[in-house]
């Protein structure tokens, strides 16, 4: 999943969500997180510390290695490992799928209140979190729509951006979710005379 969209590719989005608007009293922003969620440091380092601590065992079974050459091995098995897991790419595939999860629908409910999204006139506001890096999408509705639709309603948003980022077509993939998401609302949340545009349609790349 590639985060580097074009002028052209801004535009093909912020178009969608002027359309899926058109539909509904509901407004839609999405925001591209190009920096990784976790900081892949602190898990690299547990695992280090994790083989540093087993690596004596089998060697002190099947070795005639002394205690002090030991003790050297499991020093220089966790400086090597935990340089290899902090400053190699190698290192972002220790941080669980739990720690992204929790990292990202945290990040969706600052960037929410942050860019104010929950300050809409009717609260039927939906943030779209996008986190190529970490394969992970999340949205955030205001309460005048959670309260409708609940949480569930929101995999299919999640699924079509997925699907387009994982075959290289991020903004085809954004444009989709936010034409889901634009149902949704349009269902639950249907225009009314009057209606005001209350949050720029243009997505943000952070």
């Amino acid at each position: 999943m590639a985060a580097g969209l074009s002028e052209a590719e801004h535009a093909r989005v912020a178009a969608a969500i002027a359309a899926a608007e058109a539909t509904t009293a509901g407004e839609i922003r999405v925001l591209v997180l190009t920096r990784p969620l976790v900081s892949h440091g602190f898990y690299g380092l547990m695992w280090a510390a994790l083989l540093a601590l087993v690596l004596p065992w089998p060697l002190a079974l099947l070795t005639a290695l002394d205690t002090p050459m030991l003790l050297s091995l499991q020093t220089c098995a966790f400086i090597l490992a935990g340089a290899v897991l902090i400053f190699s790419p190698i290192g972002a595939f220790t941080v669980p799928r739990f720690a992204r999860e929790e990292a990202g629908r945290a990040a969706a409910i600052d960037h929410f209140l942050t860019l104010g999204v929950h300050q809409t006139r009717g609260r039927t506001g939906v943030l779209i979190l996008v986190a190529p890096g970490d394969h992970l999408v999340e949205v955030v509705a205001d309460e005048a729509i959670h309260g409708q639709v609940g949480h569930d309603a929101w995999e299919g948003v999640c699924a079509a951006v997925l699907s387009g980022a994982r075959e290289g077509r991020l903004a085809d993939g954004l444009a989709d979710g936010v034409t889901a998401a634009g149902h949704i609302l349009a269902r639950h949340v249907p225009p009314v005379p009057g209606d005001a545009n209350e949050l720029p349609d243009r997505m943000i790349v952070l």
